[in-house]
């Protein structure tokens, strides 16, 4: 049997980070360059992908350095926001019957969450290989190898990232790189 294994951000879910940052902006009263800056630039935001920091841990480091003042599931909110679930690439995956499964580089504010967050599309996939669960980010080939021991099936990757769909083809996985709905129905029909 084959599983459909899909990334989140601009996959199963459109990724636009600005409404993130004017919240961020909004509740701490810096400026989106410096909040970028911080969180994203600084390398942290990586760090919670690999796993290395807790919801708990995530939420004190925000309020030290941001000044953001807001429980777990707050900044989980608002951390969140930055998706919108991309109904027609759901549709396309979810048409061909076959099992549905999640290999993402989101960290615990987005996968400690998924089912409260977003409990539809949560209901689709209850195969998730997190980043920070697995402590190791795509395209890290180690990250790939976890994923194929504990699926144990043929594969078919959906990621929009070409260095992620280059080192599944490497581990023996069928790939695809997301660009558009059309051509992922394209691929979707040759399985």
């Amino acid at each position: 049997m084959t599983v459909l294994l899909a990334d989140v951000g601009s996959v199963l879910f459109r990724f636009d980070p600005a409404p993130r940052l004017a919240e961020l902006s909004r509740r701490t009263g810096l400026a989106p360059e410096v909040i970028h800056e911080r969180v994203f630039a600084s390398g942290f935001e990586t760090a919670c992908e690999e796993g290395r920091h807790t919801p708990a841990e995530i939420r004190a480091w925000l309020a030290g350095h941001l000044g953001l003042d807001e429980d777990v599931a707050a900044v989980s909110r608002i951390w969140t926001s930055a998706f919108t679930p991309d109904e027609d690439v759901i549709a396309a995956l979810r048409g061909r019957g076959l099992p549905l499964a999640i290999f993402s580089n989101n960290g615990p504010l987005f996968a400690d969450f998924f089912d409260e967050r977003f409990p539809e599309v949560a209901a689709l996939f209850p195969r998730r290989f997190w980043a920070c669960g697995l402590g190791l980010r795509k395209p890290d080939p180690a990250a790939f190898d976890k994923v194929t021991a504990a699926l144990k099936d043929e594969i078919f990757f959906v990621d929009d990232n070409p260095d992620n769909t280059r080192e599944a083809r490497r581990k023996g996985w069928r790939a695809h790189t997301f660009t558009t709905v059309a051509a992922l129905e394209d691929a979707l029909a040759e399985l």
